[in-house]
Parts: C-alpha cells; structure tokens; sequence
C-alpha cells in the first residue's frame, strides 16, 4: 500500500473510531435518561447516521486532492445524508416503529455533529500526505 493510501486509510479509521466513540457516548447517555422506545430511536439513527457519515467520508477522502471531484464528492455526501433522512422520515410516518420526533431529531444532529468532525481528520491526511 503506498503512503498516500495508507494515509486516507489512517485518517478514516481516526474518523471512524472518533464517531464511534460519539455514537456510543450518546446512545448509552439516551439509555440512561429516556424512555425505552425513545432511546431506541436514538440508537438506530445513531447507527444509520455513523454509516451514513463513513460513506460519505471516505468518498470525500478519495476526492479531496481534486478540486472539481471534491466538490461533487461533497456534495454528493450532502444528498447522502439528505437521502438518509428523508428515507427515515418516510419510514417513521408510515409505521409506528420509532417514536417519529425522538427519530429525526436525533438522526438530523448525529448527521451534523458527525459532519462537524469531518474538517479534523480531512486536514490530518492532509497533513501526512
């Protein structure tokens, strides 16, 4: 594997165990002081929105040197996460699977605290590159 791949893969994996690290800290945090089907609604879209994000970031890691593919990388990313909640919007209105508040709300601010976490480990494999 060469440096520069090895780099993305580094810079990925910090994303990944950082999110999962945040993911888990809120879910156990909902456990504690929700209600159990609150919480479960919380765990899911915690689990929808880290997946969600990894794709999303490593697409974005693939693209980054590359001025054009990055901007359609990123905005790609942002009708993935766009994509995701609307899907998980249609999916609790039709059913009554999770509580539908508990669900969006939770699933729109995993999205945005995850993006947030996004600008650290792109500039970190940019830097070991």
């Amino acid at each position: 594997m060469n440096e520069g791949r090895s780099s993305l893969v580094r810079a990925w994996l910090a994303y990944a165990g950082a999110g999962l690290v945040l993911v888990a800290a809120a879910s156990a945090a909902a456990m504690l002081l929700l209600e159990a089907d609150a919480a479960l609604a919380v765990r899911t879209t915690a689990l929808i929105a880290y997946v969600l994000q990894l794709v999303a970031f490593g697409v974005l890691l693939v693209v980054r040197g590359r001025n054009a593919l990055f901007m359609a990388g990123w905005l790609g990313g942002m009708l993935l996460r766009f994509g995701g909640l609307a899907a998980v919007a249609w999916w609790v209105t039709r059913t009554s699977a999770l509580p539908r508040a508990a669900a969006l709300i939770s699933l729109a601010t995993f999205l945005f605290v995850l993006l947030l976490l996004e600008p650290f480990f792109l500039r970190r494999s940019l830097r070991a590159t």
